[in-house]
């Protein structure tokens, strides 16, 4: 189950005193995609860490574990949540990159030479890891990454609503993540 009062008092110390209609759309969206979703309260929280790893943002980690941690997941779960943002930021920046290079060079790279071996036996399971990799990708920009990880999804049989739900919690807590720094002050 998720607890609402956390969301709030997230939202309420992030952005204390937020009356904008911009910070009420996307604290709706918030709330929404966290407490009614396709995505089972486990994969919710196990999305909302590996963004909040991805994004920097102490604050949405702390929110995502502490729910995990009520779920019942083990350390090494939770841990594989926010290590995802680690192994997915080094596989999306490398990728970004061979996707930026003229066709007739890629021949030149053909192999990553980057191990990847924690890929292959996840703590959360192969879908939820891969929803967890599509979430980072997303927040990292990487379409060959995005592409990828949805299709594995699809096999795997995940329903697009959930794949959209992972998305539209990358896209949402990317734009908490900007609005907080619309609302920093400096003394």
């Amino acid at each position: 189950m998720i607890n609402s009062n956390a969301i709030d008092q997230y939202l309420e110390s992030k952005f204390p005193n937020a009356q904008t209609s911009i910070f009420r759309d996307l604290s709706l969206n918030f709330k929404k995609v966290l407490e009614d979703s396709a995505l089972d309260p486990q994969e919710r929280m196990l999305n909302l860490a590996a963004i909040a790893t991805s994004l920097h943002d102490k604050d949405l980690q702390k929110l995502a574990i502490t729910h995990l941690n009520e779920m019942g997941l083990t350390p090494e779960q939770t841990a594989e949540a926010f290590e995802v943002a680690g192994i997915m930021g080094m596989l999306n920046t490398y990728y970004k990159f061979k996707g930026y290079l003229d066709p007739q060079t890629l021949e030149n790279y053909s192999r990553a030479g980057l191990r990847m071996q924690s890929l292959t036996k996840p703590q959360n399971g192969k879908e939820r890891f891969e929803m967890m990799a599509l979430a980072v990708s997303a927040i990292n920009g990487c379409p060959t990454c995005i592409s990828s990880h949805e299709k594995v999804l699809v096999q795997h049989g995940v329903s697009f609503d959930k794949i959209h739900d992972v998305a539209r919690m990358a896209a949402i807590c990317k734009g908490l993540n900007s609005l907080q720094h619309a609302f920093f002050k400096p003394n």
